[in-house]
């Protein structure tokens, strides 16, 4: 089976170099896995083959808290083409240079998409500055992720995001790690607008209310929902995790490949 994991960055040291330098530190957040060593980008890749991963979507990050350069994402997507993906990491407060910025790395790098952090931001994704963004990402046809989830708190609002496929609906819009604790409401937010879709990397295994985004991924939103490992903050095996919930295997093909691809416009060949 083909699988693309929609959030796994690579354990390199310039990736890792965002996040608390103690491992305690990093076992004491809510990820509930150790920290992983630094490695070269090689040894990502082999980690990829050794637990089925076809592809694997690199979410840059671009926030007054904490920068990795999206030369950098481009760099590693270069070097294998055939196995990552790239999000360009957009700072919103940056104005008219973010908008610049989506320009350069869709058509010159060469990004898929682009990656949003409203919670380092401290803006709700309904926010004005926000609008250039998704219209620059309308006009190049690609998708926005909202990082979601416990840790973004408020930020993470279900009923922003609601507001902005209301006023935008051809706006392609991943919501990450969306499960935790507004699983009803994002579910409900999927459910309605056309291009709305979760990804529940992290939060899927063992946080309340994971039952019940597997109970939709199953039925009403198996169409919707496009799986994440959340690598490294939680293990690439969490892969095997995924596929013990007994999904059908249409359902699971979807899931696991076949919405991912048509948010990213790429064919099975192509994996």
């Amino acid at each position: 089976m083909t699988v693309i994991d929609f959030r796994a960055r690579p354990n390199t040291e310039e990736y890792m170099a965002l996040y608390p330098t103690s491992p305690k530190d990093w076992e004491e957040s809510i990820f509930l896995a150790p920290k992983p060593k630094p490695e070269p980008l090689a040894d990502f890749i082999k980690n990829l083959d050794r637990t089925g991963v076809a592809r694997a979507v690199f979410t840059g990050r671009q926030t007054p808290v904490k920068s990795l350069s999206n030369d950098y994402v481009a760099e590693c997507v270069a070097a294998y083409p055939d196995r990552l993906i790239g999000f360009a990491g957009i700072d919103p407060t940056q104005r008219l240079a973010a908008v610049r910025e989506i320009e350069r790395t869709i058509s010159q790098l060469g990004m898929k998409g682009i990656a949003l952090d409203p919670g380092q931001c401290r803006i709700y994704p309904d926010d004005r500055l926000f609008y250039p963004l998704y219209y620059k990402c309308l006009e190049l046809d690609v998708p926005v992720i909202f990082t979601m989830g416990p840790l973004v708190g408020k930020w993470a609002d279900p009923t922003a995001v609601d507001t902005v496929a209301e006023d935008l609906p051809d706006l392609k819009i991943i919501c990450s790690h969306a499960v935790y604790p507004r699983v009803s409401e994002l579910i409900a937010l999927a459910y309605r607008r056309k291009h709305v879709y979760l990804e529940a990397s992290i939060y899927e295994h063992f946080l309340p209310g994971s039952n019940v985004i597997i109970d939709a991924a199953k039925t009403i939103l198996q169409d919707k929902i496009v799986y994440g490992s959340g690598f490294p903050f939680r293990p690439l095996d969490d892969l095997e995790k995924f596929k013990a919930f007994c999904f059908a295997p249409e359902v699971q093909d979807k899931l696991l490949y076949g919405n991912a691809a048509k948010l990213l416009n790429i064919s099975r060949k192509q994996c």
